[in-house]
């Protein structure tokens, strides 16, 4: 008796799990240039992907992967998200805190923020003084054959600017 209430309710878990779809597991990127740039970095022991799904970003449909790179090109580790937007025409790519700050440090962060980014044409940085943080972030226009090129491309570019500009403000950092 037991094994067969063991085999029903292993049936049940089976399709209750059945029923929640493919949209209730991220483990397949719904776009191609997604899942490009997942099969390109395929192999990078230093760079961690978890597929998130598609969330909306601004008003539009993005898949989102978040990225955590700790390896030989940084002395950090840089956790961060690339964002493939529906339209396969742009990646975004977003680091939601570069570092904390001490609020009373606001106005010498501020007047450091606004001379790194008059100084960068790519990566934008942003203070948001709900959390104190200071967040990154990269929009690169692609193509569907130059996707995975350029989205490598962008994540070592992100990277190498964040620890760059985490030197510039590690002395407001808490």
């Amino acid at each position: 008796m037991k094994t067969k209430k063991s085999f029903l309710a292993l049936a049940l878990v089976v399709a209750l799990l059945l029923s929640l779809g493919s949209t209730a597991f991220a483990d397949t990127a719904a776009y191609q240039n997604t899942q490009a740039f997942l099969q390109a970095i395929d192999g990078y022991t230093e760079l961690t992907a978890t597929l998130v799904g598609v969330i909306d970003f601004a008003g539009e449909k993005y898949e989102q992967v978040k990225l955590s790179y700790n390896g030989e090109a940084s002395d950090y580790t840089s956790n961060f998200s690339i964002l493939f937007n529906e339209d396969q025409e742009d990646i975004v790519l977003y680091m939601g805190q570069v570092i904390k700050f001490d609020e009373s440090r606001l106005s010498e962060v501020l007047t450091e923020v606004n001379k790194l980014n008059a100084q960068s044409t790519g990566v934008k940085l942003y203070v948001d003084t709900s959390d104190n943080t200071v967040s990154a972030e990269l929009f690169q226009l692609v193509t569907k054959d130059s996707a995975a090129d350029l989205s490598l491309t962008a994540v070592g570019f992100l990277i190498g600017f964040t620890d760059k500009v985490f030197e510039s403000l590690a002395d407001y950092a808490v």
